[in-house]
């Protein structure tokens, strides 16, 4: 072997032997997308987009991130404005593989691209997403005893975000968990939020967090709920404090919640049996559709008082991020539970009135 081959099989050791360093020091995605037409295929990570062709269904990336992060697969620049569905799935330094479909198709909307991850293999953080899925349905989703699903709600999330302080999981969990139900008290979401490693997670996640904290706080029970003036259904101004003197249920809802104009009929029971010993239910609408808000009391037959927020104070001030949602307040103004059930209000009620 001459003095050129030695130094050529040498250069290329050393590209085979950085390569397979950059592979595990990083990772590698090798995937197939079965039905793809368009040339390229874009993946989002932390604040980095990267692309890559696609050559007979198949596509690679390779990139490197500081820890286990939420990747999003989609068809076209994120940055776009095409409408598409993307594929969501936990990215880390290592080997994984991916595989896919994609559909062309139409909805409500117009012209969507359809993109739908079917398997993943060689995340270590994708297996702990599904196990966490897992344990949630077996227990919290399946629990109809709220006690119990209290209990197990905070104990998976407790083992979880112990185990994986920084893992964005563990952000995104809480923010989750704790902005769209009530059974994570204040004081559980603060102990859960000291055990995570903020410097690892989503800063959209960490004010979900703090956003619901603080909400909790202003919905601590003996505290006044901010002020409420909104116009009713002849356009009227309603002031919530004109109400002192009665037991007044706040109930956020909509036309076109399902949940909300379910329990409607319970309440309805409810109000007619104790409006003339002082309870009185104001309704919250946050419908945007006027027509539809007065349609769904008409056709419901719910003749408490109603007014519409029109200027989004459910959002802006009361931090609602779902419905039905309700506050119970006593003679004085003052909060002595929150989002109860129709049997849990007829309990409360027997005592107050």
């Amino acid at each position: 072997m001459n003095t050129r081959q030695t130094f050529l099989l040498g250069i290329l050791a050393i590209l085979f032997i950085s390569c397979e360093q950059s592979i595990d020091n990083g990772f590698l995605i090798n995937g197939k997308i079965e039905g793809y037409k368009n040339p390229y295929l874009y993946l989002k990570y932390g604040d980095r987009i990267d692309s890559s062709l696609v050559q007979n269904d198949a596509f690679t990336f390779m990139g490197k991130t500081r820890n286990p992060i939420k990747g999003v697969l989609s068809p076209a620049s994120p940055n776009s404005d095409e409408k598409m569905t993307v594929g969501i799935f936990m990215l880390e330094n290592s080997k994984i593989n991916i595989f896919a479909k994609y559909t062309d198709g139409n909805s409500n909307i117009g012209a969507v691209k359809f993109l739908d991850i079917d398997s993943i293999h060689g995340s270590k953080s994708q297996e702990l997403r599904k196990r966490f899925d897992v344990k949630m349905n077996n227990t919290v989703y399946n629990q109809e005893n709220d006690s119990l699903k209290r209990i197990f709600l905070y104990d998976i999330l407790h083992e979880f975000i112990s185990d994986n302080p920084t893992s964005e999981m563990s952000g995104e969990y809480l923010a989750d968990l704790s902005r769209s139900d009530n059974y994570l008290s204040i004081d559980q979401i603060e102990s859960l939020f000291k055990l995570i490693d903020t410097s690892y997670q989503e800063k959209s996640a960490i004010e979900s967090i703090l956003k619901s904290i603080g909400k909790r706080q202003m919905f601590l029970i003996g505290n006044a709920p901010p002020e409420i003036i909104l116009p009713d259904l002849e356009g009227n101004l309603i002031n919530r404090q004109t109400l002192n003197g009665k037991v007044v249920l706040l109930e956020f809802w909509a036309s076109w919640c399902v949940p909300c104009r379910q329990t409607n009929p319970e309440l309805l029971n409810i109000y007619s049996t104790s409006k003339d010993s002082g309870f009185e239910i104001l309704g919250i609408s946050v419908d945007k559709d006027i027509n539809k808000w007065k349609d769904a009391i008409k056709k419901d037959k719910i003749n408490w008082l109603h007014v519409i927020d029109s200027i989004g104070i459910s959002k802006s001030t009361f931090n609602l991020n779902s419905i039905p949602f309700n506050l119970l307040l006593n003679r004085e103004g003052k909060i002595i539970a929150q989002n109860i059930k129709p049997m849990e209000l007829i309990e409360i009620l027997s005592k107050e009135l």
